[in-house]
């Protein structure tokens, strides 16, 4: 539940209301004689592609001349578009310091995204005494994503001591601005007792909200409720991979592998597919999921759901391995050490994997160097 908090970009009002009324060559004259309010319009127009055909370069253009005119928006605009390489090269610096001129305007969203920069290092030393700083500013201009910002702070201990119920309160004020990522993290909490009693009804109610509004993290955790049963929901293995699905496809990678291992299995009314598991297993591993990678390799090792192919086994064992995964190290040691098919017999390397299984306490592989090397 440990998720962090990307900045925002938020277009004006003023754009669609522009682009309703007039065209995109009458707003270019305007903005071209200094309107400020009409630059900032053709910079939304230009990003958006709403009216106009999506060109971040000119969108850049435009938001830095209504910035250097004084325009708030527009300069948390240009900062998020140097710090996301959106027609520009990718310069934290130049982001930081657009951020700067806009947050000490008082403008809420770019104080978070300020803050963010703070929290994650980005163009400035990490620093999350300020980032808090930004974070309770921009939660004071009642940014709903300031509340949940301050609340992951206490929530992590970044900086401060731990304080749940410090946390708890701010979440609930981001609940109360309607910040989806807010009602989800009270799912957790009250799921697991964090300052309140354990309540996993409560928590349900809440993942149910999260996931209803599209929140990825929302959606992998009511598909855990129901695959597990708790919070007073039946037992349901096919509601579970329905809300698995959905985070899936929104790139969480938990809701990822998870799915992976319900296909794999086989659970309930959730038939068996080796290959739907491989999919899912790809999307978690290309995220750096390291289980992932080990069960890949199985999969292609004994020519499940794809075509055997000891070469691309040895490929996912060798990642997994080298991160740690001792069962991928001692199949990766085993293949080496015999030598299959396109992977050319290496003993000495293999050995070497193999131990490493063998120390971390796999008996499968502590039984195969008994019984194999000699």
């Amino acid at each position: 539940m440990q998720n962090k908090i990307r900045s925002t970009i938020v277009l004006s009002c003023f754009s669609f209301v522009a682009v309703a009324q007039t065209n995109v060559d009458s707003l270019l004259k305007l903005a071209n004689t200094g309107n400020v309010s009409a630059q900032m319009a053709v910079g939304d127009i230009y990003y958006s592609g709403n009216g106009a055909q999506q060109r971040f370069e000119d969108a850049l253009k435009w938001y830095e001349k209504a910035a250097k005119a004084g325009n708030a928006d527009a300069a948390c605009n240009l900062g998020y578009m140097y710090e996301n390489a959106q027609g520009v090269k990718r310069d934290n610096f130049e982001a930081i310091k657009w951020y700067r001129i806009s947050a000490g305007t008082g403008n809420a969203r770019c104080q978070c995204n300020l803050g963010n920069m703070y929290e994650q290092g980005r163009g400035t030393n990490q620093d999350y005494t300020e980032a808090l700083k930004w974070y309770k500013k921009s939660a004071e201009g009642k940014y709903e994503f300031g509340y949940l910002n301050v609340g992951r702070i206490y929530e992590a201990g970044l900086g401060v001591p731990k304080n749940d119920a410090e946390a708890l309160n701010w979440f609930k004020k981001g609940a109360e601005a309607k910040n989806i990522m807010s009602i989800g993290k009270l799912g957790w909490i009250y799921e697991h007792g964090l300052a309140v009693d354990p309540d996993t009804v409560t928590a349900v109610e809440y993942y149910k909200k999260a996931a209803e509004a599209n929140d990825a993290i929302g959606q992998n955790n009511l598909g855990r409720m129901y695959f597990f049963g708790f919070g007073g929901l039946k037992k349901d293995p096919v509601e579970a991979v329905k809300w698995f699905t959905k985070s899936g496809e929104s790139g969480n990678v938990l809701a990822q592998y998870l799915m992976g291992q319900i296909l794999e299995n086989g659970v309930g009314d959730v038939k068996q597919n080796f290959h739907d598991a491989a999919h899912w297993y790809e999307h978690a591993a290309e995220q750096g999921h390291v289980n992932a990678n080990y069960r890949l390799g199985v999969l292609f090792e004994f020519g499940k759901g794809a075509t055997q192919n000891f070469k691309r086994a040895v490929e996912h064992y060798t990642i997994a391995a080298e991160k740690g995964n001792p069962n991928a190290a001692g199949s990766l040691g085993r293949i080496l050490y015999e030598g299959r098919d396109g992977v050319t017999q290496d003993k000495i390397k293999g050995l070497e994997w193999l131990k490493k299984a063998s120390d971390a306490g796999i008996k499968e592989f502590q039984d195969y160097i008994s019984q194999k090397v000699k």
